[in-house]
Formats: structure tokens, sequence, C-alpha cells
């Protein structure tokens, strides 16, 4: 005959259970779908061509996204997610020879790119770096600036990343999160696409980003389907 577990006994089961069930929603995978055309190294190195393509600055308007950030001679910047190396030119232009640009992928082989880039080119005041999915691997308190181009609906452990991200910044650092709409039609992409590949729309990144430690000081539209989040430390 089973024995009826005491009153006390039941209500720590339950309790023990509970941190079981949110201990899985804190480590859940959410990025599956967006992630699979990295899954493989000939993914990545079609990936990587899309990343470089000629004419991505001008359909992106890099330059003038870069340019409305406000990023500053002196900074310290991280570019989280860099894939290739896209990025790092423009940031160089803002930061100057006295700042510096620290690139951050998961995968050895962008990451493996990005160190040919600056050999090749002779940047002195850039890094690559090769983080996890959980943890960026960024020095504590050292950024002014963290960029996450693209790529926040990449985070398969999104808590866990903006824990880190918001311990690499300087007090009175930022992270600016650049993201397309999950709601808003862009070239090349339906809106069935966007949904299934997109997590979250613009508001429900504030509210995620926001329950962690960041506050929101700026947004605007870089293109009618891309916004841009300003959040302070």
């Amino acid at each position: 005959m089973r024995s009826v577990p005491a009153t006390g006994d039941r209500h720590r089961s339950r309790r023990i259970a509970c941190l079981f069930i949110l201990a899985g929603c804190c480590v859940a995978q959410v990025a599956k779908k967006p992630n699979e055309d990295y899954a493989t190294g000939e993914r990545r190195q079609h990936a990587a061509f899309e990343m470089d393509h000629p004419i991505r600055p001008t359909v992106e308007h890099t330059a003038e996204l870069v340019e409305s950030l406000g990023i500053k001679p002196l900074d310290a910047v991280a570019d989280i997610g860099t894939g290739v190396g896209y990025l790092i030119p423009y940031l160089l232009s803002k930061v100057g020879p006295f700042g510096s640009v620290l690139a951050e992928d998961i995968f050895p082989d962008f990451v493996a790119s990005v160190q040919k880039k600056i050999k090749a080119a002779g940047w002195r005041n850039v890094r690559a770096v090769i983080g996890t999915e959980q943890d960026p691997r960024l020095p504590p308190g050292q950024f002014d600036v963290a960029i996450v181009l693209d790529t926040y609906h990449h985070f398969n452990y999104p808590l866990q990343m903006l824990q880190h991200i918001r311990a690499a910044l300087k007090p009175k650092g930022r992270l600016i999160i650049i993201e397309y709409y999950r709601s808003r039609l862009r070239p090349g992409a339906t809106i069935e696409d966007l949904q299934s590949h997109i997590r979250l729309d613009r508001d429900g990144v504030v509210e995620e980003v926001s329950a962690h430690g960041f506050h929101l000081t700026k947004s605007f539209d870089h293109m009618p389907y891309e916004y841009v989040l300003d959040f302070a430390r």
C-alpha cells in the first residue's frame, strides 16, 4: 500500500517541480528555425556570401545606419553576432584609431574569416572572439556600446545572453538592437517567412530586454521594415 505524503512534503515536491519547470523555460532553445541556415559548414558558407554581398551596403544603407547610432571616437564597441565582420569597417570609422572593436560569433569558421580580415587590413584595434549560444565571452565592464545587428532573433538563449551583455558594458554603456519587424513585409520575404523566422516583434523585444536590467532610451525605424532600439544599461 502506497503511503500518503505529508502536507509539507507535498508542498516541497510542488516547489521542486516548479523549479524544474522554470529551469527548463530558462534554457529552452527558442530560435531553432532561424538557425537552420547555419547548421552546416556549407550553409554557413552561403550565408557568409550573403553577409558580404557587394550590394548589401546600398540596399541596407549601412553607412547611414551606423551614423545614426551615436558611436563616438574612443568608444569600445562589441559587435555581437558579427558573422564575417561586415560591420567592422563602419564601426572603425566611428571609434577611430584609439577606440576598439571586438567582433564576436559562435561559429569558428566565421571568426576565422574575421581574423583573416583583421590581418589583411592591418587593423590593430580589432579582435575576434568565439562565444557560445549562452555566453558571448566578453570581458566584464569594458564596453561603451554592444551592437546586435539582425541577430537578436537568432539568440537561442536570449535571457542568458542579455545577462552577459549587461555585465560586459560599462556603467553608462548602451545596448543597440537592430532587427527586422515581424509584422512588416520586406523585400524577398513573405509574412509567413517573417513570422516563422522572427520570434518577437518590436514591442516584444522591448519588453523582454527591459525585463532584464535595460532601459529603452530611444527607438526609430532605420527602414520601413527595420527598427533600432537603443537601451541604457
